[in-house]
């Protein structure tokens, strides 16, 4: 069953349509979590296909997102919301490659009215790592019109911020904003939002190595040091998300948490084993079903602190 915020259905057909593997970590959530991490990850999805719309000038997606930011952030006039959701109803949603996506970028209103019908503390949760996200939007398309490649450690770990270290700290934010001490320990908050930001880190590394090749193609490289680094950086950002799911005091929190980190790790191995010339590494379903007994079997065993 869906979830319904302002007209639209937070936790229904078009999150399922649009997140794939992610539906289950949201369907898997507390029911207090579930409406904000649903309509950040739609926010987000939405302003990802923007940045992603290759047939349009990035000129023009540089302009719809900060425009998309804006009324995120509530800054934009009523004139500016309109005339964006025409740009998105119109043009961006008539070239984008699927149905959901198209929907999505129509539905984007409804999103913002949503947004508006959150409690504050939570509503400010949504605006904060969505303005990051942006950040991290604007940044890969602007940085690349001159470069093919990043130019130092700093900037592979600030992009991996911008575009996912900030969603595990949205991720522990949300959590205690929504469930209070039953998310954490409230004097662990800090050390889980350090957690969190290394975790997402972690994950946006994996995504990096997988889809190397490809996107050198598209003239884009993401590392400027040695592969190998980076692999043990990711697999020890990924030990880190393990003990951030330990500490959870939901059992559902901690299953939905730690599957990305489990098939992270096997991800990982596979990395280790795979040439780059062998191109995007896939994890077998078998090893996916795998990874979700394991993570039922240990977000039982685990007590949360």
């Amino acid at each position: 069953m869906g979830f319904m915020k302002r007209g639209i259905d937070l936790t229904g057909e078009l999150l399922k349509a649009v997140s794939r593997s992610f539906y289950l970590t949201i369907y898997w959530l507390p029911a207090e979590m579930r409406p904000g991490v649903a309509l950040g990850y739609l926010l987000a999805r939405a302003t990802d296909s923007v940045a992603d719309t290759s047939t349009s000038e990035s000129s023009l997606r540089e302009s719809v997102l900060r425009g998309m930011g804006r009324s995120i952030a509530g800054m934009a006039t009523p004139e500016e919301t309109q005339e964006l959701l025409g740009l998105l109803s119109g043009d961006m949603a008539a070239a984008q490659p699927s149905e959901s996506e198209r929907t999505l970028l129509r539905s984007f209103g409804d999103c913002l009215k949503a947004l508006d019908s959150f409690p504050a503390e939570q509503q400010a949760c949504i605006r904060k790592v969505l303005h990051t996200i942006i950040e991290g939007q604007l940044w890969d398309i602007t940085y690349f019109r001159n470069r093919t490649a990043v130019e130092s450690d700093e900037e592979t770990l600030l992009y991996t911020y911008r575009v996912a270290g900030c969603v595990g700290e949205f991720w522990t934010d949300l959590g205690y904003a929504a469930m209070g001490e039953r998310f954490c320990a409230p004097a662990m908050q800090e050390d889980m939002t350090e957690a969190g930001i290394r975790y997402g880190r972690g994950l946006q590394l994996i995504n990096i190595l997988r889809d190397e090749q490809e996107d050198e193609a598209r003239g884009r490289a993401y590392l400027c040091s040695a592969r190998g680094k980076w692999l043990n950086r990711a697999e020890y950002y990924m030990n880190d998300g393990l003990d951030y799911c330990r500490r959870l005091r939901s059992m559902r929190l901690r299953f939905a948490s730690m599957l990305p980190a489990l098939i992270g790790k096997k991800t990982i191995a596979l990395l280790r084993r795979a040439r780059l010339e062998d191109g995007r590494v896939k994890i077998p379903r078998r090893a996916v079903y795998a990874s979700m007994l394991k993570a039922f079997w240990f977000s039982l065993l685990w007590r949360g602190a």
